[in-house]
């Protein structure tokens, strides 16, 4: 029995990247345009000092009217699937409609990005990558940019605005605490969690360190990261912060959840808040 406890250590370790990350592929070019979207297509290189032609794809969905308060997200997605997915796709709707232009993307290893398999590092450095594009390349100032992350990429996010603090604000929604504790939820608490876990993706260590105003939402259905677990990343976190628990939402309805009522006066009013600040 211990060389079989043993072997399960052995495999949670060294397959644990395989069991974080679901990556698909995009082999059906489903793009913006099935829900009548205007989006421009983009490829962008990442500058990770190797001889590999990194790139991250992407679509930019513009706005669907000017305004003098242009803004925009910088949409990171959780860890399954790619940005074709029809789940992702509807966030993007929803959010357009809210008034945002998008720039969402996949993380090498996903989609048609290209890349090595996903880790914790790879995927921080592509949030960057694709931060440093809005600012620079498509030349949309810092200050007009909200970092909106769910689930895994809620902790993307949350690691991206420590490191970039003169973004506008950060939206996290149904993420965890950290990928150890998210572990030990699912079950795994016969093994040394602590020892085996080397992606770790440390949210709760990080967001008393914010910089920038930021609104946990959270479905309090969500049976795969409870609800819980955004009220402790928001008590952790300092002021300005807000939280918003919505009932009968859970983490396979999160798209429906962007439609609901609640979460678009939340946003909007987050969004004042925001305007009002600066």
């Amino acid at each position: 029995m211990l060389s079989v406890y043993i072997a399960a250590c052995a495999f949670l370790l060294f397959r644990q990247r395989q069991m974080i990350f679901t990556p698909t592929y995009n082999d059906s070019k489903d793009n913006p345009s099935k829900l009548n979207l205007d989006y421009e297509e983009i490829w962008i290189p990442v500058d990770n000092n190797s001889k590999n032609q990194d790139k991250l794809h992407g679509w930019f969905i513009h706005a669907q009217k000017e305004s003098l308060d242009e803004k925009t997200i910088l949409y990171l997605h959780g860890s399954g699937g790619n940005i074709s997915d029809l789940i992702y796709l509807r966030d993007i709707a929803q959010l357009q409609k809210l008034g945002f232009s998008i720039l969402v993307f996949d993380y090498r290893g996903y989609g048609q990005s290209i890349g090595n398999f996903p880790s914790e590092a790879s995927i921080y450095e592509d949030a960057q990558t694709a931060l440093k594009y809005l600012i620079e390349q498509k030349r949309i100032p810092s200050k007009k940019i909200y970092l909106f992350g769910v689930s895994l990429g809620g902790a993307v996010a949350i690691d991206l605005a420590l490191k970039e603090q003169t973004v506008a604000g950060l939206i996290v929604v149904s993420s965890f605490t950290s990928m150890q504790e998210e572990i030990l939820y699912l079950g795994y608490r016969i093994f040394p969690i602590e020892l085996i876990v080397n992606q770790r993706f440390e949210s709760i260590s990080k967001v008393p360190f914010l910089k920038i105003p930021v609104i946990f939402i959270h479905g309090t259905s969500d049976t795969f990261n409870p609800a819980i677990m955004s009220q402790k990343l928001y008590d952790a976190a300092p002021n300005p912060k807000q939280i918003i628990l919505i009932d009968n939402f859970g983490h396979k309805n999160i798209s429906e959840m962007l439609e609901s009522t609640e979460f678009k006066n939340g946003i909007q009013k987050f969004i004042q808040d925001v305007n009002a600040k600066n």
